[in-house]
């Protein structure tokens, strides 16, 4: 059967939906007003196509340089074939990540990435006039949800090294807080909590709060570091906790995370998820990465916090101060002018960077981590820069 469309049918349709369209005044709910649409970082094809070149590095979105592991990539061929069937119930990879974590399936919900998950917290949790405290700069997700809902997002100043200031935290705390998260490590800064500190700080958090940890870059942390899913079990008191398979795990462009937290705020948070939420290949490429983490994501990991240290060290070289980061990027402040003028710069080379961030972020760029030669190969241009922007 042809659904060609005759040169009439064409223009008519054109008309229809390019002519410009009054709607209703009061259509868009007021509080939207101060929530800017999310910038993704620029794609490698279409700088490509800007530029004519095929060589682009991109190290702006914290993505892995690594493919997904081998077995995840299995599942996903194997499981092209049957995408034309609703994903099943999450249950088998909440199963997964209750036996990893040794939990109980019940405290686990999975999500369309960290990002839709924070939705659920804000939807289900925040109503007009209600406060969420968090630091900043950090991961803008946060704000843009909590003002969807109409509450309000308190920004409480990062500390000195770019992490949590948790005592300035619990000061701004109130009766009409719901919410407190911690990014730990922060986004774009780098910056962690102590372990101790996070534990101090989540005895003294109000009964009446919910704190929340994103761990999004969990895997990145060292082996004494806060790990909030254990934390968590040891406290007498509801802690949630979030983590996801697109950095680590190489899974960003599946979008698969996961929180953990009592039974009864994963029901809550359940009411307001999309229907089919989690789909089919990112459920079974999530399963199958817990299973083959083991035998891959140590040496992941090990390759890429070496190629970190390795990128602070070169920008200090270059006399700049990079925070010390405990995620897989490295987050440097250069002033809002040289950022915006690097970004542009490193662009016209084919190197992608994430510059500084919007709504009172430090006018700096964020680094990913990627392989060597990419990392030197921004490390070099960056080194030719420099001296020809003004300070």
């Amino acid at each position: 059967m042809s659904i060609a469309s005759t040169p009439c049918q064409v223009a008519w349709t054109r008309q229809l939906f390019c002519a410009p369209m009054a709607i209703p005044a009061n259509l868009i709910r007021p509080a939207l007003a101060g929530v800017a649409p999310y910038v993704p970082g620029r794609p490698v094809a279409d700088v490509q196509r800007e530029l004519g070149i095929s060589d682009v590095v991109k190290l702006a979105s914290n993505e892995s340089p690594f493919p997904p592991m081998p077995a995840a990539l299995d599942v996903i061929r194997a499981g092209a074939a049957d995408l034309k069937r609703y994903p099943e119930a999450d249950w088998a990879l909440r199963e997964a990540l209750g036996e990893h974590l040794g939990i109980s399936a019940d405290q686990v919900l999975a999500g369309n990435g960290v990002d839709s998950l924070i939705r659920l917290f804000c939807h289900a949790c925040l109503d007009v006039g209600d406060r969420l405290v968090m630091g900043w700069p950090s991961f803008i997700s946060w704000r843009q949800s909590t003002l969807v809902q109409g509450a309000e997002p308190v920004l409480v100043p990062l500390a000195a090294d770019g992490a949590y200031d948790l005592d300035a935290l619990l000061t701004a705390v109130d009766e009409r807080t719901k919410l407190v998260v911690v990014v730990s490590p922060n986004n774009p800064t780098g910056g962690e909590v102590s372990a101790a500190a996070l534990e101090r700080f989540l005895r003294q958090v109000p009964d009446h709060v919910l704190p929340i940890l994103d761990e999004a870059y969990f895997e990145f942390l060292g082996p004494d570091a806060h790990d909030g899913v254990a934390l968590a079990a040891r406290l007498d008191r509801p802690v949630a906790v979030m983590r996801t398979f697109s950095k680590a795990y190489s899974l960003a462009g599946l979008r698969v995370g996961y929180v953990v937290g009592p039974p009864e705020l994963i029901v809550g948070l359940s009411r307001v998820r999309n229907i089919f939420d989690v789909n089919a290949l990112a459920q079974a490429a999530a399963i199958a990465s817990l299973a083959d983490a083991p035998a891959h994501l140590p040496e992941r990991i090990q390759v890429l916090t070496s190629e970190r240290e390795s990128m602070s060290r070169g920008l200090a070289a270059l006399g700049l101060a990079p925070c010390r980061s405990a995620g897989n990027f490295v987050f440097v402040e250069v002033g809002p002018e040289r950022a915006a003028a690097l970004n542009s710069a490193l662009l016209s080379r084919g190197i992608i960077i994430r510059p500084t961030g919007p709504f009172g972020a430090p006018g700096g760029i964020r680094v990913s981590i990627g392989w060597p030669d990419e990392n030197r190969r921004f490390l070099d241009a960056l080194g030719e820069l420099l001296p020809t922007l003004p300070v």
